[in-house]
């Protein structure tokens, strides 16, 4: 089996279509539209790799991954940002918060299936939380430098 995926998305043919072609790859789909059921589905099916939308109802999905990593549960879940909020406030914000990698709706399916693909291998490779731990650091050393750079408080 190459892992479980939690796709979230209110949008049910972008979910559809994530979960058909990592499905193909022999990932295990679990879905859930909404922020709260985000939240459930992380605790009770423990995803090896999240795809998690940032405009959602009833919790976006910045709010859901800050619960995420709040959570000793679901903390060190790695966490793809899949959102048309694409500005680079919103990648910054997306990657400070913890998410391995974010990207723009609309998107190629094949490229989305190819990095969940992998980033999975990567983190089996090193050790998923070492790993994770590495490139969270490693972006926010990035991401002060650049706001120092451009002058951000």
């Amino acid at each position: 089996m190459a892992g479980k995926i939690l796709i979230v998305d209110d949008d049910l043919d972008g979910l559809k279509l994530v979960g058909l072609m990592l499905q193909g790859r022999g990932y295990q789909i679990v879905a859930a539209q909404n922020g709260l059921q985000a939240l459930a589905r992380a605790a009770s099916e423990s995803p090896d790799l999240i795809i998690l939308d940032v405009m959602m109802p009833r919790l976006n999905g910045f709010d859901v991954l800050r619960r995420l990593e709040s959570d000793p549960a679901t903390a060190g879940a790695p966490v793809i940002m899949l959102s048309v909020r694409a500005s680079e406030a919103d990648v910054m914000h997306g990657l400070e918060q913890g998410a391995l990698e974010y990207i723009a709706k609309p998107f190629d399916p094949w490229v989305v299936s190819a990095k969940v693909h992998l980033l999975l291998e990567e983190l089996d490779s090193r050790g998923r939380q070492a790993y994770r731990q590495q490139l969270i650091e490693c972006r926010r050393r990035n991401m002060q430098s650049l706001s120092r750079f451009f002058g951000a408080p």
